[in-house]
């Protein structure tokens, strides 16, 4: 299963030397927003999934891990 991580987000910020200030301006919100988004206490929309991409120049992809769900089988 491909799921969204939170985290990724903050680990490409990071990764590029930027604080939540600097990318907030970018995408016109308040610092708060940007660490909740990240923390994955924040919905983050496509829109801002596109920007978050751009600011950051990588894919939306990056943004997402694939997960294994395991099923509980009984014997």
């Amino acid at each position: 299963m491909i799921v969204f991580d939170p985290g990724m987000l903050r680990q490409c910020r990071r990764k590029l030397k930027l604080k939540q200030d600097d990318v907030a301006k970018e995408l016109c919100k308040a610092p708060g927003c940007i660490s909740k988004q990240e923390n994955g206490e924040m919905r983050v929309s496509a829109d801002d999934l596109a920007a978050y991409a751009s600011i950051y120049g990588v894919s939306v992809g990056s943004f997402y891990k694939e997960t294994i769900e395991y099923k509980k089988v009984e014997v």
